[in-house]
């Protein structure tokens, strides 16, 4: 949350807006909007509100109006600034009294107005790392100079060097690009550094007055820094609108704000390097992108914080396998391949079957039908966790061998599929009497890393960036 954020929850602002084609003064505090009926008139009448009328004069309860607005413009009294509140449609309105209470997803400030928008930028601790914003600077000095006078150089290097190539992707089959610039700021107030560097993720696209692309957009870059730290507890300290401007620029007009988006950074693991900094998947952030976008990217698994993720409980469990399964047929969308024996036998079987189909009826019948269904080989979980350590094994048992040795286990596909399927089935069925197998847990945490390397072959990244990925945000503590 920013310090114009936390302004904002802790003054309370009022203005005028127009809504359902009447006048209201809004309050706005605590992220909450309430409006008030402008007119005498229309105070008079909101008794009316939430009724229907029956018969002349007569009025009897019926469901609350629900929002349908996309955007509703106000004219803030204190600061004279625009501001573009964004409801969350299809919310019931409340009411108490006079006043109608709205359900709000974001808003926006306006410094200036206009009438597009043409990017999005974000600026936050993750991005700050994964896109380091040291690279922007040289330092020059000389030794003897420093000790004896304490002086030295410090030259920023020019936009061209720090800024990414940008990378392509869609959504809602409109052309977005996303690239990674650091910005510099001069500071000449007493409390203020000389010089700030901050990291930023842009998207760019044809200018719009969708606001609730907009909107899509924020959520969609939350989902990719979320899945960079592998964690949901990241941050935006400032997200700004651009408007299109002379020479193909962009003049930053306002800031957008959502509410369900004051998470802080887990500074602690930004220390530590938990993260995938941007140069690991350069040429590749597009696909990510819109994988995310198209919900190909499975996320639900992600834990809420580095620290809920040293904890795993059934849900968590069955959560990490699904996402294995789930990035399994994205990588093999045919399934896993079947050998000349299998088919020759599935085959064969299949015809003896037929004919007893055929010289049967009744309930005998239904039940060789059955079993027919059954010959089509459907890999389980275990058959799928082997094919995985038969064709990434090169790129895995770096991370896997390590791990294994050192609670002194082999590491075996087979065996692992097989233990963390039945303990799946486990927690799925509500086999409570079952016994947990410890090693499985073991085996969790292996796959949390298998599942990396999944998404990111998915997406087109070499193996050895994808091993210097799984290691910086895992804490392998390898060398590559």
């Amino acid at each position: 949350m920013s310090s114009k954020d936390a302004d904002f929850d802790n003054k309370i602002y009022t203005g005028i807006l127009e809504y359902a084609g009447d006048d209201y003064q809004f309050v706005f505090s605590s992220g909450k909007l309430k409006l008030i009926p402008a007119s005498k008139e229309k105070r008079a009448e909101m008794w009316k509100f939430g009724k229907k009328e029956i018969a002349k004069g007569v009025y009897t309860s019926d469901e609350p109006p629900r929002m349908e607005e996309d955007i509703l413009v106000g004219r803030c009294h204190e600061s004279n600034e625009q501001i573009v509140f964004l409801p969350q449609k299809g919310a019931y309105i409340s009411k108490t009294n006079t006043v109608l209470i709205i359900k709000l997803t974001a808003y926006i400030v306006c410094k200036r107005e206009r009438n597009s928008i043409d990017r999005i930028s974000f600026n936050g601790p993750e991005i700050n790392c994964i896109h380091p914003t040291n690279q922007a600077i040289e330092c020059t000095f000389d030794i003897e100079s420093f000790i004896n006078n304490g002086t030295f150089a410090v030259t920023t290097k020019d936009f061209e060097c720090t800024t990414t190539k940008r990378q392509p992707f869609v959504v809602d089959g409109k052309k977005v690009s996303v690239c990674f610039g650091i910005s510099r700021t001069m500071g000449a107030k007493i409390w203020e550094p000389p010089m700030t560097l901050s990291s930023n993720m842009m998207f760019e696209f044809d200018a719009t007055d969708d606001y609730r692309f907009i909107l899509r957009l924020w959520y969609i870059a939350k989902q990719f820094i979320q899945f960079l730290c592998y964690r949901k507890n990241v941050e935006f300290n400032k997200v700004e609108l651009a408007a299109p401007y002379q020479d193909g620029k962009h003049e930053n007009f306002a800031e957008l704000y959502v509410l369900d988006g004051g998470e802080k950074a887990d500074i602690q693991g930004l220390k530590d390097g938990q993260y995938i900094k941007q140069v690991y998947i350069s040429g590749h952030e597009g696909q990510i992108l819109a994988d995310i976008a198209d919900d190909k990217l499975y996320l639900r698994h992600l834990p809420d914080s580095l620290e809920s993720s040293k904890h795993i409980d059934a849900a968590r469990f069955v959560m990490i396998t699904a996402a294995f399964e789930w990035e399994f047929d994205r990588l093999f969308p045919d399934g896993i391949e079947k050998s000349q024996q299998r088919i020759d036998a599935e085959h064969e079987v299949s015809q003896k079957l037929n004919e007893l189909i055929d010289m049967s009826s009744g309930k005998t019948k239904k039940i060789y039908k059955s079993l027919l269904r059954c010959i089509e080989f459907s890999p389980s979980l275990a058959n799928k966790i082997e094919k995985i350590g038969s064709d990434m094994g090169a790129l895995l048992e770096p991370f896997g061998q390590p791990l294994y040795s050192l609670n002194k286990e082999q590491l075996n596909y087979a065996d692992m599929g097989k233990r963390i399927g039945d303990q799946r089935n486990h927690f799925a069925h509500g086999d409570l009497d079952e016994d947990f197998i410890g090693l499985s847990l073991l085996d969790l945490i292996f796959l949390q890393r298998i599942i990396y390397a999944m998404q990111l072959k998915s997406s087109g990244i070499e193996n050895q960036e994808i091993q210097r990925a799984i290691n910086d945000l895992f804490r392998c503590g390898l060398v590559f």
